[in-house]
């Protein structure tokens, strides 16, 4: 599930995202922009790399990493999801997006929690980075359908099933 943050400045996007990141269990990815149009220095090797070619480079410290790329906000959508978190949060973008939007300035973290729960899909579908639309009836086939298939076999009983089909 995607959660749109909205809000002006110091509206209170931050304190809210702090918030359901205190409450929820599960795994969380935030996606924020910045005024900035770049984070990687000129001339240091992951700038290098992508320079290069490179679509991606990633630098891993001792305590944290960083992924330099020139991504769009849906590819950075589409990276998050590889990380299978229960959330992706998106605050900072004018137009945000998501499957649920909220203004930080009159929504609070238990409000927010409750309307996940509500909206919270079983299954999505994404073609070539594209999400297609599932009205009630395919996704609960869908869903049905996959978890019936995997769960049968030895080890598929988890609680995500990720299936790629490369074509």
């Amino acid at each position: 599930m995607i959660l749109g943050i909205k809000g002006e400045k110091n509206s209170g996007k931050t304190t809210l995202i702090e918030e359901i990141l205190r409450k929820i269990d599960g795994k969380v990815v935030v996606i924020k922009s910045s005024s900035k149009e770049t984070f990687d220095e000129e001339g240091k090797d992951t700038w290098r790399y992508r320079n290069a070619g490179a679509e991606m480079s990633i630098i891993i410290g001792r305590k944290e990493a960083a992924i330099f790329s020139y991504l769009n906000l849906d590819e950075a959508i589409l990276l998050a999801k590889k990380m299978h978190p229960e959330l992706i949060i998106i605050e900072g973008y004018e137009n945000v997006k998501g499957d649920l939007i909220v203004n930080a300035a009159n929504t609070t973290a238990e409000e927010v929690l409750k309307m996940i729960e509500l909206k919270r899909k079983k299954i999505e579908v994404f073609v070539d980075g594209k999400r297609i639309v599932l009205n009630d009836f395919m996704s609960h086939l869908f869903y049905s359908t996959i978890k019936a298939m995997v769960s049968s076999l030895k080890g598929g009983e988890g609680k995500e099933i990720d299936i790629i089909i490369n074509d």
